[in-house]
Protein backbone atom coordinates (compact mmCIF):
# COMPACT_ATOMS: atom_id res chain seq x y z
CA UNK A 1 0.00 0.00 0.00
CA UNK A 2 2.72 2.41 1.01
CA UNK A 3 4.14 1.90 -2.80
CA UNK A 4 1.04 2.67 -4.29
CA UNK A 5 0.94 5.77 -2.38
CA UNK A 6 3.73 7.31 -3.10
CA UNK A 7 3.92 5.95 -6.77
CA UNK A 8 0.26 7.72 -7.40
CA UNK A 9 1.53 10.92 -5.43
CA UNK A 10 3.95 11.86 -7.70
CA UNK A 11 1.83 11.00 -10.45
CA UNK A 12 -0.76 12.74 -9.49
CA UNK A 13 1.50 15.93 -9.07
CA UNK A 14 1.62 16.11 -13.07
CA UNK A 15 -1.81 17.50 -13.16
CA UNK A 16 -0.55 20.47 -10.39
CA UNK A 17 2.47 21.15 -13.16
CA UNK A 18 0.31 21.03 -16.05
CA UNK A 19 -1.86 23.79 -14.92
CA UNK A 20 0.60 25.80 -13.14
CA UNK A 21 3.69 25.77 -15.42
CA UNK A 22 4.46 26.28 -18.91
CA UNK A 23 5.51 23.48 -21.43
CA UNK A 24 9.43 23.08 -21.62
CA UNK A 25 9.50 19.52 -22.10
CA UNK A 26 10.73 17.18 -22.27
CA UNK A 27 10.64 15.70 -18.62
CA UNK A 28 12.27 13.48 -16.55
CA UNK A 29 11.10 11.57 -14.38
CA UNK A 30 12.58 9.27 -11.78
CA UNK A 31 11.59 6.90 -9.48
CA UNK A 32 14.10 4.61 -7.80
CA UNK A 33 13.31 1.45 -5.99
CA UNK A 34 15.09 -1.37 -3.73
CA UNK A 35 14.77 -4.29 -5.65
CA UNK A 36 14.66 -8.11 -4.42
CA UNK A 37 13.70 -9.67 -7.28
CA UNK A 38 14.58 -8.21 -10.79
CA UNK A 39 13.10 -10.76 -12.75
CA UNK A 40 10.00 -9.87 -11.30
CA UNK A 41 10.19 -6.24 -12.06
CA UNK A 42 11.08 -7.23 -15.66
CA UNK A 43 8.09 -8.93 -15.50
CA UNK A 44 5.02 -6.92 -14.32
CA UNK A 45 6.76 -4.28 -16.53
CA UNK A 46 6.71 -6.44 -19.71
CA UNK A 47 2.94 -6.83 -18.64
CA UNK A 48 1.93 -3.94 -18.49
CA UNK A 49 3.46 -2.40 -21.26
CA UNK A 50 1.78 -5.30 -23.48
CA UNK A 51 -1.74 -4.38 -22.19
CA UNK A 52 -4.23 -2.19 -23.63
CA UNK A 53 -3.32 0.98 -21.15
CA UNK A 54 0.66 0.30 -21.56
CA UNK A 55 0.02 0.86 -25.18
CA UNK A 56 -1.56 4.23 -24.47
CA UNK A 57 1.15 5.30 -21.91
CA UNK A 58 3.01 8.24 -23.28
CA UNK A 59 6.30 8.02 -22.43
CA UNK A 60 9.51 6.65 -23.16
CA UNK A 61 10.45 4.10 -20.22
CA UNK A 62 13.58 2.40 -19.19
CA UNK A 63 14.46 0.10 -16.07
CA UNK A 64 18.21 0.86 -15.12
CA UNK A 65 20.03 -0.72 -12.76
CA UNK A 66 22.54 1.15 -10.50
CA UNK A 67 25.98 -0.72 -10.47
CA UNK A 68 27.43 1.42 -7.74
CA UNK A 69 25.67 4.03 -6.30
CA UNK A 70 27.39 4.62 -2.64
CA UNK A 71 25.09 4.95 0.17
CA UNK A 72 22.03 5.17 -1.75
CA UNK A 73 19.30 1.99 -0.69
CA UNK A 74 18.39 2.04 -3.85
CA UNK A 75 19.09 -0.99 -6.72
CA UNK A 76 17.32 0.41 -10.01
CA UNK A 77 15.44 3.03 -11.32
CA UNK A 78 12.41 3.50 -13.84
CA UNK A 79 13.13 6.58 -16.09
CA UNK A 80 9.90 8.25 -17.70
CA UNK A 81 10.29 10.91 -20.65
CA UNK A 82 7.54 12.84 -21.00
CA UNK A 83 7.67 15.38 -24.00
CA UNK A 84 5.37 17.90 -22.26
CA UNK A 85 2.90 18.28 -19.30
CA UNK A 86 -0.27 16.80 -21.15
CA UNK A 87 1.67 13.27 -21.33
CA UNK A 88 2.37 13.21 -18.27
CA UNK A 89 -1.55 14.31 -16.80
CA UNK A 90 -2.60 11.31 -19.52
CA UNK A 91 -0.24 9.08 -17.62
CA UNK A 92 -1.11 10.23 -14.24
CA UNK A 93 -5.08 9.36 -14.98
CA UNK A 94 -3.57 5.92 -16.57
CA UNK A 95 -2.24 4.99 -13.95
CA UNK A 96 -5.17 6.40 -11.34
CA UNK A 97 -7.60 4.47 -13.31
CA UNK A 98 -6.59 1.58 -15.01
CA UNK A 99 -6.94 -2.40 -14.12
CA UNK A 100 -3.73 -2.99 -15.66
CA UNK A 101 -2.18 0.15 -14.08
CA UNK A 102 -3.25 -0.94 -10.81
CA UNK A 103 -2.16 -4.91 -11.03
CA UNK A 104 1.33 -3.35 -12.18
CA UNK A 105 1.70 -1.26 -9.17
CA UNK A 106 0.59 -4.43 -6.47
CA UNK A 107 2.94 -6.83 -8.64
CA UNK A 108 6.04 -4.37 -7.92
CA UNK A 109 4.83 -4.53 -4.08
CA UNK A 110 4.80 -7.89 -3.92
CA UNK A 111 7.80 -8.78 -5.29
CA UNK A 112 9.56 -7.07 -2.24
CA UNK A 113 10.12 -3.44 -4.32
CA UNK A 114 10.24 -0.47 -1.81
CA UNK A 115 10.03 3.29 -3.70
CA UNK A 116 13.46 4.81 -2.07
CA UNK A 117 13.15 8.31 -3.92
CA UNK A 118 11.39 9.94 -6.96
CA UNK A 119 11.81 13.38 -8.64
CA UNK A 120 11.66 15.06 -12.07
CA UNK A 121 12.76 17.47 -13.84
CA UNK A 122 13.89 18.95 -17.45
CA UNK A 123 17.70 18.94 -19.30
CA UNK A 124 18.58 22.34 -20.29
CA UNK A 125 21.49 20.30 -21.93
CA UNK A 126 20.88 17.04 -23.58
CA UNK A 127 23.42 16.48 -25.90
CA UNK A 128 23.46 13.16 -28.62
CA UNK A 129 20.65 11.07 -27.64
CA UNK A 130 21.17 9.52 -24.38
CA UNK A 131 18.97 6.90 -25.49
CA UNK A 132 21.33 5.45 -27.82
CA UNK A 133 23.78 4.50 -24.81
CA UNK A 134 23.18 1.56 -22.58
CA UNK A 135 25.42 2.80 -19.60
CA UNK A 136 26.70 6.26 -17.74
CA UNK A 137 28.04 8.14 -15.10
CA UNK A 138 25.46 9.69 -13.12
CA UNK A 139 26.36 13.02 -10.81
CA UNK A 140 24.12 14.16 -8.12
CA UNK A 141 24.86 18.00 -7.30
CA UNK A 142 23.58 20.61 -5.89
CA UNK A 143 23.85 24.19 -7.35
CA UNK A 144 22.43 27.14 -5.79
CA UNK A 145 20.38 29.28 -7.59
CA UNK A 146 22.51 32.48 -7.97
CA UNK A 147 25.21 30.31 -9.23
CA UNK A 148 22.96 27.54 -11.87
CA UNK A 149 23.22 30.01 -14.87
CA UNK A 150 26.97 30.24 -14.45
CA UNK A 151 27.38 27.09 -14.09
CA UNK A 152 25.40 25.79 -16.95
CA UNK A 153 27.23 27.84 -19.41
CA UNK A 154 30.48 26.60 -17.86
CA UNK A 155 29.43 23.06 -18.15
CA UNK A 156 28.50 23.55 -21.85
CA UNK A 157 31.74 25.53 -22.82
CA UNK A 158 33.54 22.56 -21.08
CA UNK A 159 32.09 19.83 -22.80
CA UNK A 160 32.19 20.97 -26.53
CA UNK A 161 36.27 21.91 -25.72
CA UNK A 162 36.44 18.46 -24.84
CA UNK A 163 34.45 17.01 -27.67
CA UNK A 164 36.99 17.97 -29.87
CA UNK A 165 39.70 15.72 -28.62
CA UNK A 166 37.45 12.67 -27.02
CA UNK A 167 34.88 10.84 -29.21
CA UNK A 168 32.14 11.95 -26.32
CA UNK A 169 28.69 10.40 -26.83
CA UNK A 170 25.41 11.79 -24.71
CA UNK A 171 26.10 13.82 -21.90
CA UNK A 172 23.68 16.60 -20.24
CA UNK A 173 22.82 18.57 -17.52
CA UNK A 174 19.40 18.06 -16.18
CA UNK A 175 17.61 20.84 -13.05
CA UNK A 176 14.97 18.69 -10.66
CA UNK A 177 11.53 20.84 -10.60
CA UNK A 178 9.75 18.32 -7.76
CA UNK A 179 11.97 15.91 -5.33
CA UNK A 180 14.16 18.33 -4.83
CA UNK A 181 14.82 17.90 -1.29
CA UNK A 182 18.71 15.91 -1.64
CA UNK A 183 20.25 17.29 -4.94
CA UNK A 184 19.20 19.84 -7.13
CA UNK A 185 20.38 19.05 -10.44
CA UNK A 186 22.20 15.74 -12.53
CA UNK A 187 24.59 15.33 -14.70
CA UNK A 188 24.98 12.45 -17.27
CA UNK A 189 27.84 11.22 -19.24
CA UNK A 190 26.70 8.30 -21.75
CA UNK A 191 28.55 5.44 -23.36
CA UNK A 192 27.71 1.93 -25.35
CA UNK A 193 29.53 -0.64 -22.79
CA UNK A 194 31.52 0.13 -19.22
CA UNK A 195 35.00 0.13 -21.10
CA UNK A 196 33.84 2.70 -23.35
CA UNK A 197 32.76 5.25 -20.13
CA UNK A 198 35.66 4.45 -17.91
CA UNK A 199 38.06 6.05 -21.22
CA UNK A 200 35.47 8.84 -22.07
CA UNK A 201 35.64 9.61 -17.93
CA UNK A 202 39.62 9.13 -17.89
CA UNK A 203 40.11 10.95 -20.93
CA UNK A 204 37.60 14.23 -19.44
CA UNK A 205 38.89 14.21 -16.09
CA UNK A 206 42.78 15.29 -17.51
CA UNK A 207 41.16 17.49 -20.27
CA UNK A 208 42.61 20.74 -19.89
CA UNK A 209 39.00 22.39 -20.62
CA UNK A 210 38.12 20.09 -17.54
CA UNK A 211 40.80 21.75 -15.46
CA UNK A 212 39.50 24.93 -16.28
CA UNK A 213 35.94 24.12 -15.59
CA UNK A 214 36.98 22.88 -12.24
CA UNK A 215 39.11 25.88 -11.39
CA UNK A 216 35.84 28.06 -12.34
CA UNK A 217 32.82 26.91 -10.88
CA UNK A 218 33.81 23.57 -8.82
CA UNK A 219 33.40 25.95 -5.68
CA UNK A 220 29.78 26.60 -7.01
CA UNK A 221 28.53 22.88 -6.93
CA UNK A 222 28.78 20.28 -4.15
CA UNK A 223 29.02 16.83 -5.29
CA UNK A 224 25.92 14.37 -3.50
CA UNK A 225 26.73 11.05 -4.75
CA UNK A 226 28.31 9.55 -8.40
CA UNK A 227 26.43 6.28 -9.70
CA UNK A 228 27.35 3.99 -12.41
CA UNK A 229 24.12 3.60 -14.43
CA UNK A 230 23.23 0.20 -16.77
CA UNK A 231 20.19 0.17 -18.87
CA UNK A 232 18.61 -3.33 -18.42
CA UNK A 233 15.17 -2.75 -20.84
CA UNK A 234 13.37 0.19 -22.59
CA UNK A 235 10.02 0.36 -23.73
CA UNK A 236 9.17 2.66 -26.17
CA UNK A 237 6.17 4.98 -26.50
CA UNK A 238 3.76 3.22 -28.93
Amino acid sequence: MKFLVLFFSFLFSGLIFADDHQDSGPFYAFYHLQVTNPAAVVAAMDQFWASDCGKEYPADVALAQELFNGAYSSTHFIINTFQNSNDQSKAAEIMRSCPDAITFLQELAASGTTPVMQYMGAAPIDENDWTQDTVFSKFDIIVEPQDQAAYAGAYMKMMKAASKDIDLRSYGLGAIYFGRDKFSHWVWTGARSIPELSSISEQLLIHPAFVRFNAAVGSKRTIVNTTQVQILKGYERQ
